[in-house]
């Protein structure tokens, strides 16, 4: 059969990430038979025209689509990307009768309602090398296509949707110079990610991860592999970062060591950063084994300082694991960005207060060099099948007829959101790297600094420059480019739409300590 495989993923920012699963799915349809084309639309300027022509010259069996998201997640600054897949999905229809396939981790995420509001024919959840294959098989064949593992598709009006096959974790590695255009990814500071497990053992109360995406299972990649994979792109491409994309970078440790291990064992050098590390279990001796393999940057994902919220979220780490991390990350040079969840269930603003707090005493520098970055994130993104979705819908913040792939809220009422607000400015008066969710408008300068970085052969990752963004702006008396009280008033709105009582977020919190003072 004839596969067009096509990445919809517009981002052409720092978050633009090169399509390297769908790579992964070419490789897999290749190497079962397949003749497969790979459009890439990121950086296009004419989607519809790349569209129709990659179509009639092709003439494709099947049309696979990659949803690498469904929207930004930023309750500050919302944005949906269904809208324009929709119409990428209508003109594909309008050129081709070709049966319309979807997957991606935006897929996967809520498959029933993206099937339906994209109009496809059939959707893939989860891992896609295997189902994708099978359906392709049973598609050539004409067979039924019922009852194949990981593969939904509407049917008499219903979802009919078997669960996916997590049993094994050996992809076939794919030469992605053949299937994709790498290069601009690249001179955007764009990593090449990586992924050295499969799976997620963690309950938070708010994820999908193990229940769509990759199961509670861990499916480990031997490290010779996984490095052998580092090895290749290095010597086709030789990108400035490569990107680990596990569910948590550090768990397995056991796991990460040998991979680390084997990473400094080669002969050849290259820059590596990572999206997810746990704060449990960073310590010296890990962070000195990082960095000896190359590592300069990576993400920390806490969602709270505070010992009330971390239980809430049903993290498998303290407050202290916290600390302990960010006080080991201070004896070292690494450029980190830690991510904050503002607003989950039993939230107050005192709880707020402490993860504040936090960032100023363990991440704010008075030094001109500044490594650390902390992006506050305001309300929880709702999600069916989560414990925070089970918990909305008995708080009646969302009903059984709400729609999930509207970016649907949780924000505890126990939080005074006008005090909020004046929390985070304050802190961000103090120190500039406190950033919210807002800065995400200031992407569009991501081609910019990457052009400086590469002029001047910078190696901090682009995000980096938002601390010295919002240094300038703090100095100009301009800490957030927003009125708090419009947006204040914005969010109520948006929230009472969804569910929440008009009273909600009022002035109803106990007075606050006074937060910490520094420099």
């Amino acid at each position: 059969m004839r596969v067009l495989l096509i990445n919809s993923n517009l981002r052409d920012d720092f978050f633009a990430a090169a399509p390297i699963g769908l790579c992964y799915i070419a490789s897999a349809t290749e190497s079962a038979g397949h003749e497969v084309k790979v459009l890439d639309l990121c950086f296009k300027a004419r989607i519809h025209r790349e569209i129709r022509e990659s179509v009639k010259t092709f003439s494709p069996d099947v049309v696979g689509i990659s949803v690498r998201n469904i929207d930004n997640c930023n309750m500050l600054y919302p944005v949906s990307y269904v809208p324009q897949i929709r119409e990428m999905v209508r003109h594909i229809r309008q050129v081709s009768n070709a049966p319309v396939v979807l997957g991606g981790a935006g897929a996967s995420l809520i498959p029933e309602d993206v099937l339906r509001r994209l109009e496809a024919d059939y959707i893939v959840v989860s891992d896609g090398e295997k189902s994708f294959i099978d359906l392709l098989s049973a598609l050539s064949g004409q067979r039924c296509t019922s009852g194949l593992p990981g593969i939904g598709a509407q049917r008499n009006g219903q979802f009919d949707f078997s669960p996916p096959d997590l049993s094994d974790c050996s992809p076939v590695r794919p030469d992605v110079g053949k299937w994709i255009d790498i290069r601009p990814y690249l001179r955007l500071g764009a990593g090449y990610n990586v992924q050295s497990y499969r799976g997620c053992g963690h309950n938070c109360i708010y994820c999908l991860y193990n229940l769509r995406l990759q199961g509670f299972r861990i499916r480990l990649r031997p490290p010779e592999d996984v490095v052998d994979e580092l090895e290749e792109v290095v010597m086709k491409h030789n990108p400035d970062t490569f990107d680990f994309v596990d569910s948590v970078f550090n768990e397995p440790l056991d796991h990460c060591v040998e991979i680390l291990e084997e990473i400094i064992r080669r002969p050849w050098k290259a820059s590596f950063t990572a999206t997810a590390v746990s704060p449990k279990n960073l310590d010296d001796q890990l962070l000195r084994l990082m960095w000896r393999a190359g590592f300069k940057s990576f993400h920390i994902t806490p969602e709270s300082a505070s010992d009330t919220m971390l239980r809430s979220y049903q993290k498998p780490f303290n407050a202290d694991d916290v600390i302990k991390a960010a006080e080991a990350t201070n004896r070292t040079q690494f450029n980190v960005l830690w991510f904050f969840l503002i607003g989950g269930p039993d939230e107050t603003n005192q709880t707020l207060q402490e993860s504040l707090d936090f960032c100023l005493k363990y991440l704010h520098s008075n030094h001109r060099q500044r490594n650390q970055m902390a992006n506050m994130m305001l309300g929880v993104r709702l999600y069916p099948g989560t414990k925070l979705w089970e918990r909305s819908l008995n708080e009646g913040i969302i009903n059984h007829g709400s729609d999930p792939l509207e970016q649907l809220w949780y924000l505890s009422r126990k939080l005074d959101l006008p005090m909020a607000f004046k929390q985070m400015l304050q802190a961000a008066r103090i120190s500039p790297e406190i950033l919210s969710g807002m800065d995400e408008r200031f992407m569009a300068l991501s081609g910019l600094i990457a052009f400086w970085r590469k002029l001047f052969r910078i190696q901090k990752p682009g995000w980096a420059f938002m601390v010295r963004a919002n240094e300038i702006f703090r100095r100009m008396m301009m800490p957030f480019a927003f009125r708090s009280d419009t947006l204040v008033s914005e969010i109520r709105k948006r929230l009472e739409l969804q569910g929440y009582p008009p009273t909600s977020f009022g002035k109803h919190s106990k007075p606050l300590r006074a937060p910490l003072k520094i420099g």
